[in-house]
């Protein structure tokens, strides 16, 4: 009888692996509660799942952040802004596949998602995802406050101009037509809000993050 190999991939807080062995996998689903896994019926699907968007592939990224939003204790920490936004970006790879996303911070809702954009960097979608909260909020008429984990983007939002050193191609095309936009728009508007950084050392991951680490 021929032996049908299948090649699984986990996605959790800790981090993502792929493994070929179920023995491994299931040492690793029970070693991590919020683990979740999906089995491939070859290596280069499981791959491209690996490094791809695991919340196109299993619609679990808005629990891993759910839940890690409900873990944070805001009355321990009065110093954090619970009406707020928290933004963040992930990329798997440097340029990768990046997405970004805004956040409630009060009750953990998504509230805009960018991407995913092929050939992007972490720097891009941090500085976007400000960009994106601070239109959205200025269109609103709103002077809600935006958290940011990003030392980078929040220099660039302070100089009103990114500085990105990614070279632009067939496929981050779009991405960069993106940025450029939101370039234009930081040089051609103004805003009350106020752009705050988020101690992580202090209070753990920032709301809106994908839960990749």
């Amino acid at each position: 009888m021929a032996y049908n190999r299948k090649w699984y991939v986990i996605w959790s807080s800790r981090g993502n692996s792929v493994f070929d062995s179920w023995e491994e996998c299931k040492a690793m689903m029970e070693k991590y509660p919020d683990a979740h896994c999906k089995s491939f019926a070859n290596q280069e699907d499981a791959i491209i799942a690996y490094r791809g968007n695991p919340d196109k592939e299993m619609g679990i990224l808005r629990s891993i952040a759910k839940a890690q939003v409900h873990k944070i204790n805001y009355a321990a920490f009065p110093d954090i802004i619970v009406d707020s936004i928290a933004v963040d970006a992930a990329c798997s790879g440097n340029p990768g596949v990046m997405e970004y996303q805004g956040v409630d911070v009060r009750t953990g809702k998504r509230i805009f998602h960018g991407g995913p954009f092929p050939e992007g960097t972490n720097n891009i979608g941090e500085y976007l995802a400000i960009v994106h909260a601070l239109a959205m909020l200025k269109k609103q008429g709103k002077d809600t406050v935006i958290y940011s984990d990003s030392v980078s983007a929040l220099a660039w939002v302070r100089n009103h101009k990114s500085k990105s050193k990614l070279v632009e191609n067939t496929k981050n095309a779009e991405l960069m037509a993106i940025l450029r936009r939101a370039d234009e728009w930081m040089g051609q508007n103004t805003f009350t809000n106020r752009i705050m950084k988020w101690n992580t050392g202090e209070w753990g991951e920032i709301p809106a993050d994908f839960g990749r680490k």
